[in-house]
């Protein structure tokens, strides 16, 4: 039997490439697991390499101009060993209002929701309160 997926939120990356000074240990275990985990075993949707850019780039003042950023984010990501990076599809951004009504969550929340449904995902690794709403288990 194959383990379902971890889905991994944004605020993983956010913290591990950040360094968050609260979370940012916390952050790169959950990185440390995921380098080291088979394929598949983690996962997130192609909406996280979107907002790690544009948070990290206004965390440090540059912009999404800035190649030398972008690689800093784009490459320690998608070179995880274990992470698999879900492409977004149309209805993952329509399902996804119907997920905000339901669970009362922000529509970003609601496309990772949605993905990792999708995916089969049971568990979330975040430290964001609202997947508490959903059927999603929550872990940080």
């Amino acid at each position: 039997m194959v383990d379902s997926p971890r889905y991994v939120d944004i605020n993983i990356f956010v913290y591990w490439l950040g360094k968050h000074p609260t979370f940012g240990e916390v952050a790169y275990e959950w990185i440390k697991k995921i380098e080291k985990s088979p394929r598949r075993r983690y996962m997130t949707s192609s909406l996280t390499l979107y907002e790690a850019l544009v948070i990290i780039a206004g965390l440090t003042g540059k912009n999404l101009k800035d190649r030398t950023l972008m690689e800093g984010v784009i490459n320690p990501v998608t070179n995880l060993k274990g992470l698999v990076i879900e492409p977004l599809k149309l209805e993952d951004s329509t399902r996804a209002l119907d997920l905000m009504r339901e669970y009362g969550l922000d529509y970003e929340d609601s496309i990772h929701l949605g993905v990792a449904i999708k995916a089969g995902a049971k568990e979330i690794i975040s430290n964001d309160k609202d997947f508490d709403k959903t059927p999603l288990k929550r872990t940080i």
